[in-house]
C-alpha cells in the first residue's frame, strides 16, 4: 500500500477533484485545511519584519490549501496522479499543489465492509 499526499493550493478544484477520484474508484480520502510556511511567516510580520518587504511579490490572497491523504494500491497511484493533473490543469504550474507518495509499512482499520 502507498500513502498518497496531495497538498492542493488550487482549492477551488477540491469538489471536482473528489468527484473525479470517486468516479475512478478512488475513495476514502481524508481532507485537512492547511497552510504553508510562507503564509505562516506572512501572518507574523511582527516576529518576521522582512516578510512585509516581499508581501507584494507573493500571492497573499490565497487563503490556504487542502491536504488530502489517501491510502492506495500501486496501480491506483497513476490514476490519482492523472486525475489530479487533469483537474488542476497540471501540478507543474505554480500555486497549484504538490503530490507525493510514501510506502505504508503497517496499517490497521482499513477495510471495506461486506454487507
Amino acid at each position: 500500500m502507498i500513502q498518497v499526499t496531495i497538498v492542493l493550493s488550487k482549492t477551488e478544484c477540491l469538489d471536482v477533484l473528489m468527484y473525479e477520484l470517486a468516479q475512478n474508484g478512488i475513495t476514502g480520502a481524508t481532507i485537512l485545511d492547511s497552510s504553508g510556511m510562507i503564509r505562516s511567516l506572512h501572518n507574523n510580520t511582527d516576529t518576521f519584519p522582512f516578510m512585509s518587504s516581499i508581501r507584494e511579490i507573493l500571492d497573499m490572497d490565497n487563503t490556504g490549501s487542502k491536504t488530502i491523504f489517501l491510502i492506495a494500491t500501486e496501480e491506483q497511484v497513476k490514476t490519482i496522479s492523472e486525475v489530479v493533473n487533469r483537474v488542476t490543469g497540471g501540478l507543474q504550474h505554480s500555486n497549484t499543489g504538490i503530490l507525493f507518495c510514501t510506502p505504508v509499512l503497517y496499517i490497521e482499520g482499513l477495510h471495506k465492509d461486506k454487507e
